[in-house]
């Protein structure tokens, strides 16, 4: 049996870790750029969160801000869609005919 280990999601500007007894409180400063794991890109410390495991910490995107914005989601799956060859859009709404949808 595996079993995969998911520390909880926390603020950025203020988190603990829990190394065994000791107790490790942390905190970026609310304004400073942090380095994202999911997107690859900088965002601030008020729109991040961090995972605390006993080897390292991992910063992410919190939930709706950052690569996570619904905004910023539409914004790049339209500009995806607007990039596409004609070819692509045509054969992708001849697949959508030829299943009804």
């Amino acid at each position: 049996m595996i079993h995969f280990f998911s520390a909880e999601l926390q603020p950025a500007t203020n988190w603990i870790d829990h190394c065994g007894d000791v107790e490790v409180r942390g905190g970026y400063p609310k304004d400073q750029p942090l380095w994202c794991e999911c997107c690859g890109q900088q965002h601030l410390a008020k729109d991040c969160v961090v995972q605390c495991y006993y080897d390292g910490m991992s910063v992410w995107c919190a939930p709706d801000k950052g690569c996570k914005d619904p905004n910023a989601i539409a914004e790049k799956k339209a500009r995806e869609f607007a990039n596409r060859s004609a070819g692509q859009k045509a054969r992708r709404a001849r697949e959508k005919e030829s299943i009804g949808v």
